[in-house]
């Protein structure tokens, strides 16, 4: 969004900058993520390269949000199965692994700022993707 800067001179001769655009109450509403169910032994070396894409209240996208990527919760998440990893990236591999998990993309609700800064008490989003190791 561009900010747009108005000088706007009030009757009294005093000059007032206003910033519109700039502070927007845009947030971010909605993350999916893909695929949304993955199968491990259908990708190469079974790996799966998961994806976020949000969508704003403005009724804006992003196809490539930065997100916290994790199995279940991303703020307390249970210890990782032997044999699974999750990158930062989202790229999931079964080494050795048997079962499904759920992976999740978790992003503040508020796009200014860093996925660094979410805490569990900060207005999160999440979307979620099934997972399924060989």
């Amino acid at each position: 969004m561009d900010a747009r800067i108005t000088l706007l001179t009030a009757a009294l001769g005093l000059s007032l900058l206003v910033a519109s655009g700039c502070g927007s109450n845009r947030q971010l509403r909605s993350i999916t993520v893909t695929p949304a169910t993955a199968d491990a032994k259908n990708f190469l070396n079974s790996q799966v390269q998961f994806t976020a894409a949000g969508t704003y209240t403005d009724g804006s996208t992003s196809s490539s949000l930065s997100v916290r990527w994790s199995i279940d919760n991303p703020f307390f998440p249970p210890p990782l199965p032997t044999g699974i990893t999750l990158s930062s990236s989202g790229l999931a591999a079964c080494t050795g692994f048997v079962g499904a998990v759920t992976i999740t993309a978790t992003a503040p609700t508020d796009p200014t700022m860093p996925v660094t800064s979410m805490t569990p008490s900060t207005a999160n989003v999440t979307g979620s993707a099934q997972l399924t190791c060989p």
